[in-house]
């Protein structure tokens, strides 16, 4: 059985770093939490507790380097972070396709995997091509099985690609990644039951590191998870300009399940049935965003993105979202989008296929619609079925 220990793995950060500042104590609780859950829940493999013990062992000695960085480099703290752009939306939903469509966009900025991965020291412009820390990244990559073609072809991991804001919030001891990697029910009855202020103001923090020394006009981010919190978000980028992507959740939801399945067996041989408890919580997700939509002040934050709008021309879709937010759309960057739109079509003409059946997960027609037959009217969501 696992035996992770939160008090150990604390001190072994230290020790590997020569750190003790941790810039607050915030994480320590919900590190307690999911090292119990991953001991006593997670059914972890040997491989599986190794992957997982070496991955908390490199956030939490990232945590430690950046609240050094933050003491040394005295001018992250005053880096501003202005009217950032997240897209949004239910998983599944095109939310990674446009996301990395927008960051062709020199004015653009995004946090690469390695960057995120590897943020300390402070990430330069000149090395951003050449940083020893990516190839560091793609090898963790391949080791820790996120290479592997079947997780590749449900979402695609690589150093350099663009990332979502969810392995930041890891600096902080919560993040939806690890309900998706392991079964850990008692902590992520943690993570939705608390409170997400700490996480969002990290993330802030997190921001202004990664722009020191490598600025652009905005930053462009993405995760599907901010739906659950996006009160939070706008408490903290009270400027913040909203792109929610829309699909059916008839294909949604099964294919969110294979990849929650998919993470499960790289660290256990625990399978739980069902849909893994998405339909409730994206459903509930989903309320929280029609309710601050609902609201006469954030009307004109929110741009739409449906799902066969992007697939049939995503360029018409891109130039739409940069009127609404007034963002000027320069002809050399419509021939980049459009450049990297041609690549990453033949990529995906050439790689593997996400497969995967409803059945295997309990869900249906019926009961997508008992859950989000109000969300398909309200968005006039094509269907997919």
């Amino acid at each position: 059985m696992p035996s992770l220990n939160a008090d150990q793995m604390i001190a072994e950060a230290e020790a590997a770093t020569g750190l003790v500042d941790w810039g607050g104590d915030d994480f320590r609780a919900p590190l307690q939490v999911l090292t119990n859950a991953l001991n006593d829940e997670a059914q972890l493999h040997a491989a599986g507790e190794r992957m997982a013990r070496r991955h908390l062992h490199d956030v939490l000695c990232g945590r430690l380097r950046m609240a050094d960085d933050r003491q040394h480099h005295t001018g992250i703290a005053g880096e501003k972070i202005v009217a950032p752009v997240f897209v949004i939306g239910l998983p599944r939903s095109g939310t990674t396709f446009l996301h990395n469509l927008l960051t062709q966009d020199p004015n653009n900025r995004a946090p690469a995997t390695w960057e995120i991965m590897y943020p300390s020291p402070p990430p330069e412009r000149a090395a951003s091509r050449d940083d020893p820390r990516i190839a560091q990244c793609q090898a963790k990559l391949r080791d820790i099985g996120f290479l592997d073609e079947g997780l590749q072809a449900i979402h695609p991991f690589g150093a350099r690609r663009p990332e979502e804001c969810n392995f930041i919030w890891e600096y902080t001891l919560r993040s939806v990644n690890y309900m998706a990697w392991w079964h850990v029910p008692s902590y992520t009855q943690m993570l939705y039951g608390g409170d997400m202020r700490p996480v969002y103001e990290s993330h802030r923090r997190f921001l202004q590191h990664l722009q020191h020394r490598h600025a652009a006009e905005r930053w462009v981010l993405k995760t599907p998870a901010h739906m659950a919190w996006l009160d939070t978000l706008l408490a903290v980028y009270p400027d913040a300009c909203l792109i929610q992507c829309h699909r059916d959740p008839a294909k949604i939801i099964p294919s969110l399940s294979n990849n929650l399945l998919q993470y499960r067996k790289l660290y256990s041989t625990l399978r739980p049935a069902g849909s893994y408890g998405m339909l409730e919580l994206q459903s509930r997700s989903l309320a929280r965003v029609d309710a601050l939509r609902a609201r006469p002040d954030f009307s004109g934050r929110f741009i739409d993105a449906p799902y066969a709008d992007v697939q049939a021309d995503p360029m018409a879709v891109v130039r739409r979202i940069y009127g609404h937010f007034g963002m000027p759309l320069a002809p050399e960057t419509e021939a980049a989008m459009q450049g990297w739109l041609t690549r990453d079509r033949s990529g995906h003409a050439a790689g593997a296929k996400h497969q995967y059946d409803g059945k295997d997960f309990g869900v249906d027609a019926a009961e997508i619609d008992r859950h989000f037959g109000d969300y398909i009217a309200r968005y006039n969501i094509a269907l997919e079925r």
